[in-house]
């Protein structure tokens, strides 16, 4: 990619040094990382080098001097294209490594193929434009990052430990749990990562620190990642190619393609906004209101409100009864979302615009508003649109 791998002190890339070929030898790879690892905290078991690798590669960042532990893992991460460091002449080796930055780097580790159709999937990642929006729109396609429950993917946020564990170990298609006795003291079975953590461990991927603590909220750094991702590399290479998205993108807009929502769509989106954040709202198994309802008694009553009778009662003939069926990526205001197990719809909802829906959902969540996002597995792709 020719975007930069992180933000620079000016728009110039910095390329190092290079020799006829760009990988490093395994030999160059295994001394400096091993000589060193434990100050960073991570795994001293190195992934081999591509059989290829015959010539050097080397690397002359001002911040990453050749006698440091970190000068092989940092100079692999540059000459395999993966990141080339700051216009300044630094690597940023003790800088924390956001989430946009650590997305983009995977994807130029693993070059995956996915959909490349400019679909936005977070709130504050644009789905072309910047140079982590490819790889983050990947990351949400190929299910290995779902966000924050704003829909946000925190772009400019530092990544902690464990959330660089839960990425590696869901690219590397890992599915084994962790031990019942945990590696670290200071996560167990219960702790979010542990599962990640404790596998990253097994691997050599990241042992943790001296202490015997793995540290899962602590910001990692980008001289730490460079040490994680070369010893990741053998179990990630190649991996990551999408067909199917896992999640939808968020709504491209709210409007109908005329400009305009006709009125008893925005009538009936109105009513069901009002009644999910009314306090004397509940859901009730098989409730028709006018304060308990199950949620397709609560469809049809926010249809009612809008002037439209005649909907069938329950959700799968709600769904059969659509006059049309579109992209969720296309979905607008008065649009009905639906979920489905079996092959057979068992609850559904009305979108009410900017990203939300109102729905009766079970008896503790009640009525309420939700990302459309909320519950995306047994979501189907498309939402039934009424005339």
């Amino acid at each position: 990619m020719s975007s930069p791998s992180s933000p620079a002190p000016s728009p110039t890339r910095r390329h190092p040094k290079r020799h006829p070929l760009r990988r490093l030898t395994a030999a160059l790879a295994i001394g400096t990382l091993a000589a060193g690892v434990a100050t960073a905290g991570l795994g001293a078991q190195v992934a081999t080098a591509p059989p290829a690798a015959a010539a050097t590669c080397s690397s002359d960042f001002t911040d990453v001097p050749r006698t440091s532990a970190k000068y092989g893992p940092v100079t692999w991460l540059s000459c395999q294209g993966i990141t080339q460091g700051y216009a300044d002449g630094s690597f940023g080796v003790g800088k924390a490594i956001t989430r946009g930055e650590i997305a983009a780097f995977l994807y130029r580790q693993v070059t995956p193929n996915h959909p490349k159709n400019g679909a936005t999937y977070f709130t504050d990642v644009p789905g072309t434009g910047k140079y982590y929006s490819n790889p983050v729109t990947w990351m949400a396609q190929a299910g290995l990052a779902k966000g924050y429950a704003d829909r946000s993917f925190g772009v400019h946020q530092a990544i902690t430990r464990g959330e660089m564990a839960n990425f590696i170990y869901r690219l590397a298609g890992a599915t084994k749990k962790g031990p019942p006795y945990s590696p670290f003291k200071d996560m167990g079975w219960s702790t979010p990562s542990y599962h990640e953590a404790s596998w990253l461990e097994a691997q050599g991927i990241a042992t943790g620190y001296q202490d015997g603590t793995f540290r899962p909220r602590q910001t990692i750094t980008r001289g730490e990642t460079a040490i994680m991702l070369q010893n990741a590399h053998r179990y990630i290479s190649g991996r990551g190619d999408v067909t199917t998205s896992v999640i939808n993108p968020l709504p491209s807009g709210d409007g109908n393609t005329g400009g305009s929502t006709a009125a008893w769509k925005t009538k009936a989106a109105s009513w069901a906004t009002a009644k999910a954040k009314s306090s004397s709202s509940y859901y009730q198994w098989g409730g028709n209101g006018p304060n308990g309802y199950d949620c397709s008694g609560f469809i049809v009553g926010a249809f009612a409100a809008g002037g439209k009778g005649g909907l069938p009662r329950r959700a799968a003939d709600q769904y059969r009864a659509a006059d049309s069926y579109v992209p969720l990526s296309q979905v607008q205001v008065g649009d009905l979302v639906y979920w489905s197990s079996g092959g057979s719809v068992y609850h559904i909802a009305i979108y009410v615009g900017n990203g939300k829906i109102a729905h009766a959902r079970n008896e503790r969540e009640g009525v309420s508003i939700t990302s459309i996002d909320y519950a995306p597995y047994n979501m189907l792709s498309v939402a039934g649109r009424y005339n």
